[in-house]
């Protein structure tokens, strides 16, 4: 198990390709260099037989200098082989291949060439005073073996350093990926504080800095799961606490018909706040995994916010709000279900923070690439700190809670905008109003 799971480590796949590449990458280079330059190597060795050959021949024949002392001269410098017939020349395994040229030998001709077999030496020979004499390289210093064995050891010497410098760097390569691995299990086991160092801008530097981001990302997100949980808990509790405690009192049969009228008006309000809040709670739990959010359609986006307007115009007539319209025709690819919600939300805001007899103004705009609304109100407006924060889930720019409401409204306009590829934001000042943009794309596909 441990072999296999060796065999299949990133490290040792990382060895194996580049000590191969190196390998194959040396051996080739071995072999085209020892191709290009053993021959003129060759070459020049051949002469300096035939060079030897001639001196000898000059010697015998000029200076009527025995054989064997004129060879003795050249015995350090080449292999020099003396034969009294071509029998004994042809017995010598070396030089069987002579026996092509023999008949030349003896007219006196210097023969050179290569030897077949093994070794393919370079050789020159001569027939000189009945005599047959070869002259071959010297086979323990010559410069055919010496550059055939330096070319050897560069390449083994290549080979072993290429291989220890590549364990060297893939260990270096390696390391930030085992770095990763471990932090990752770390993030499954839910310890969300690991960090990964960053060091250079290489790839695998951009992995570890998303991994850090998405650390840092899921830490805030176990915060915000923590705080969404408390907060839905408060928010269901304080109306099941006003329920039960209401209820109670409905049993007291000395309670006046009077009080339970309140009380009933009481429970039927924290109940419709109860039902809101599910409803609101299971919407955003739909944008939150993008249910139906490719149900798209072309529709008119003035009319719609036309519609909502008429749809709440018992809420905003009751306060006496006067009413500020200025929609430009315009159509919009999207839900339609889910940008009437957005258009609803804002204007429940704007008319629940207007005061009697305030105004509101709605507009609809059309730039060249894009759609803007706006709602503004003359309310109690919002402080700069909490323009941010205002979208988040449950908060409440009104601590006091003198007004209804769960805290989810502006959180679900913004889920809504940003699934469209839009933004939603508000300018707004303590004592003078608020204005909600909502900003959509021409045409939105």
């Amino acid at each position: 198990m441990r072999k296999n799971k060796l065999l299949h480590s990133i490290y040792v796949r990382f060895v194996l390709i580049f000590v191969g590449v190196l390998f194959f990458s040396s051996t080739l280079s071995f072999g085209i260099i020892t191709t290009i330059h053993l021959g003129s190597i060759k070459a020049d060795v051949q002469n300096q037989l035939i060079d030897r050959t001639k001196t000898i021949q000059k010697l015998v024949i000029n200076k009527k200098t025995p054989i064997n002392e004129a060879v003795s001269y050249f015995k350090g410098d080449s292999n020099i082989l003396v034969f009294n017939n071509i029998e004994k020349l042809l017995s010598d395994k070396r030089l069987t291949s002579l026996s092509s040229v023999s008949a030349d030998l003896k007219d006196g001709k210097i023969i050179s060439g290569e030897l077949t077999g093994k070794a393919a030496w370079p050789f020159s020979a001569v027939y000189l005073n009945e005599h047959y004499l070869v002259v071959l390289p010297n086979m323990e210093n010559n410069q055919i073996d010496k550059f055939r064995n330096t070319a050897k050891t560069y390449l083994l010497t290549t080979i072993l350093l290429g291989s220890l410098l590549t364990l060297l760097a893939v260990s270096m390569i390696v390391k930030p990926i085992k770095a990763i691995t471990k932090a990752s299990i770390e993030v499954a086991n839910g310890h969300f504080d690991i960090r990964i160092k960053e060091k250079g801008n290489d790839e695998v530097t951009e992995l570890a800095r998303n991994f850090n981001i998405m650390a840092k990302e899921l830490k805030a997100n176990e915060y915000l799961h923590k705080e969404f949980v408390s907060s839905v808990s408060h928010e269901f509790k304080t109306p099941i606490t006003s329920i039960h405690g209401f209820g109670k009192l409905l049993k007291d049969k000395q309670t006046s018909e009077e009080l339970r009228e309140e009380y009933l008006d009481i429970i039927i309000a924290e109940s419709e706040r109860l039902s809101k809040l599910s409803t609101n709670l299971l919407l955003l739990t739909e944008l939150d995994h993008q249910v139906n959010i490719l149900q798209k359609g072309s529709f008119s986006l003035d009319e719609q916010i036309r519609t909502v307007l008429l749809l709440l115009q018992e809420q905003w007539d009751h306060k006496n709000i006067e009413l500020e319209v200025d929609l430009e025709e315009v159509s919009f690819i999207g839900n339609e279900e889910l940008l009437q919600q957005v258009w609803i939300n804002l204007m429940v805001n704007a008319i629940k923070f207007t005061a009697n007899a305030g105004t509101i103004s709605v507009k609809l705009k059309v730039r060249d690439d894009f759609i803007l609304a706006s709602i503004s109100d003359n309310g109690i407006g919002i402080a700069e700190s909490e323009q941010e924060i205002i979208f988040d889930r449950f908060y409440k720019a009104d601590k006091s809670r003198s007004t209804s409401g769960t805290g989810l409204g502006l959180s679900i306009v913004k889920n809504i905008v940003q699934l469209h590829k839009g933004r939603v934001w508000v300018e707004s000042e303590l004592g003078d109003g608020s204005t909600f943009y909502v900003q959509l794309k021409k045409m939105a596909t």
